[in-house]
């Protein structure tokens, strides 16, 4: 497929008048097949504490409808399908970072759900009319990477490497789905056929204060398979922090004498690992925030240039007018929420309200640069420093704190998931105004189903426990608890920070947050998950990198959807007083 970029204008002007484009089957199939990732991936990342942008998916999924089903679609139209997708989704990350964490401290009902739904949709629409100005500079003059983009461009112009790829997606999906089924067969009245926990320390008859015990779930093995060796991380954290930390401090006699058993391991991770992956996560973020001083610059200085291409680019991309009303609403929105919901008076709430309208242009052109050099996104970590900054800003209101902290959250990773997608319409000859008009206008979706889900679950299952362990929201209710108890374990913290720090600044993107938020989980998940990366590795030596991502990359994104859907079932069944674990 020729990029509408590479022939003459009045000839691209008459193909776009051709090929299909925005189509009432891509609007549907996008947000049908949005919403459902937004549902699935919500949950996933409350198990994992992470989440999976699912752009390729979406990619897939279309090209397995358009051309398997409806026998039609474009190239273009396929990119409207996986752009609506991703915007839906996207943005249940900075839901889950934070939302959860007020359920955990029992404050989730002191705030309407109607603002929580406001803050956060209006969070996602924000963090695209910020980026907006900035696509022509980033991808057509400083032509920035934007990897994942890139990759999924690869997806939309193979199209039949696409049916096959939805093929294998697909069956993942149901067996997933057949396997988390038989595990939940006592709740039907059926026979207990297959376990969801092994507990391997027991097998091998190890001490109770080793936690060896493994979650038969293809969904956190499937997450494995996708992430591969950067995933691999996570495991050397997990094994850190259960196998060498704890019996270090066992060994050095630092447990109470009555503290026994399986409460050795309890012990040691309320006392000793937590506080430290709190002081990782924030070394690692403010790392984070220093090394992309220089990218911050570079935003502004495109904002200038795109400022002065205005004219010329006003028949591809939205006005600049949009970034002024999006600044506009975003700076309304928080003032009130700040004014209606706390005691701040309105001066304090007009100076809270600039500063998170500071913060989240800040924050979204940051995420923005550093996924086009390095395809990383620093989500989690900018939205623990935002809470950081907004406890002391509200006098320490955590409900109205949280909610804006989930504002930023879903801000930012919408302005790092729209410019990847406009690099894929880029390649691809997609009209970038039409991008992101479906993107404003779809956005706004993702939040509220996020939002849902974690209500769902929060009355099926609960949060913050070995189920669902929510390790970023955990990491928030112990930083809050801390500083509001007066007790924050100061030097845990710094040393936590420090070694943090050293190993954001090591090269790799996040890897001191990626190790704190590790020492978050239970071995339950990381086991599976770290099992997934090292089948990844393993297979991509024997067979090589174009088997992973035309044959392992789609069938574990099905593992990865389908338990999380079929769980999502369970929980409305058990919500709905059908069943009764």
């Amino acid at each position: 497929m020729e990029s509408f970029r590479d022939v003459p204008k009045n000839v691209a002007s008459d193909k776009r008048q051709t090929y299909r484009e925005i189509t009432p089957a891509a609007v549907i199939l996008g947000v049908l097949w949005g919403a459902f990732m937004a549902a699935s991936f919500t949950y996933a990342g409350m198990i994992m504490g992470f989440t999976s942008g699912g752009s390729a998916i979406a990619a897939i999924v279309g090209w397995g409808i358009l051309r398997g089903v409806l026998k039609k679609g474009t190239v273009v139209e396929n990119n409207i399908v996986q752009t609506i997708a991703s915007a839906v989704n996207i943005s249940v990350s900075g839901v889950i970072f934070t939302i959860p964490a007020l359920y955990i401290m029992g404050m989730h009902e002191e705030i309407s759900t109607l603002y929580f739904f406001l803050a956060t949709a209006a969070g996602a629409i924000l963090g695209i009319t910020f980026i907006i100005p900035l696509r022509k500079q980033m991808i057509e003059i400083d032509r920035l990477k934007f990897p994942t983009g890139t990759a999924v461009a690869t997806v939309l112009k193979t199209p039949g490497s696409g049916i096959e790829k939805a093929r294998l997606l697909f069956f993942g999906m149901i067996l997933s789905a057949l396997v988390y089924l038989v595990q939940q067969f006592p709740l039907l009245g059926l026979p207990h056929v297959l376990p969801e926990v092994i507990n391997i320390g027991s097998f091998l008859h190890l001490p109770s204060w080793i936690n060896l015990a493994m979650a038969l779930s293809l969904m956190v093995f499937g997450m494995g398979l996708i992430t591969g060796r950067n995933g691999l991380i996570v495991l050397a954290g997990g094994a850190l922090s259960y196998y060498i930390i704890t019996p270090v401090v066992k060994a050095l006699g630092w447990i109470p004498s009555d503290v026994q058993g399986a409460a050795v391991s309890s012990f040691v991770y309320g006392n000793m690992t937590r506080p430290l992956g709190i002081g990782m996560l924030l070394g690692g973020s403010i790392a984070g925030l220093i090394l992309s001083l220089p990218v911050i610059a570079v935003a502004i200085k495109s904002i200038a240039q795109a400022n002065k291409m205005g004219a010329r680019s006003r028949n591809e991309e939205l006005p600049i007018s949009y970034l002024y009303v999006g600044a506009g609403l975003a700076f309304l929105l928080l003032f009130i929420t700040a004014y209606r919901l706390s005691n701040l008076g309105l001066g304090r709430s007009l100076l809270t309200a600039f500063i998170g309208v500071a913060w989240i242009f800040i924050a979204s052109l940051l995420v923005a640069m550093s996924t086009g050099m390095t395809d990383w996104s620093p989500v989690s970590g900018l939205s623990l420093v935002s809470v950081m900054i907004l406890l002391y800003l509200t006098n320490k209101n955590v409900p109205l704190t949280i909610l804006l902290g989930a504002t930023v959250g879903v801000a930012i990773s919408g302005a790092a998931d729209m410019m990847q997608d406009l690099k894929t319409g880029h390649l691809v000859g997609g009209i970038p105004s039409r991008q992101q008009k479906v993107e404003l206008l779809t956005a706004w979706i993702g939040p509220i189903i996020a939002l849902t889900v974690v209500g769902l679950i929060w009355k099926a299952y609960g949060i913050g426990n070995d189920m669902v362990p929510a390790p970023q929201a955990m990491a928030l209710k112990s930083m809050v608890d801390a500083i509001l108890g007066g007790s924050v374990p100061i030097d845990k913290f710094l040393a936590g920070g420090i070694l943090g720090f050293a190993l954001s600044l090591s090269g790799v993107p996040g890897l001191g947050v990626l190790v704190g938020l590790s020492m978050y989980l239970p071995m339950l998940y990381i086991l599976p998950y770290g099992l997934g990366c090292i089948v990844h590795e393993l297979t991509k030596k024997k067979k090589g990198h174009e088997f992973i991502t035309e044959k392992v990359l789609p069938f574990a994104a099905g593992l990865m959807v389908g338990e999380a859907a079929m769980t999502l079932l369970f929980a409305v069944l058990t919500v709905a007083g059908v069943l009764h674990p």
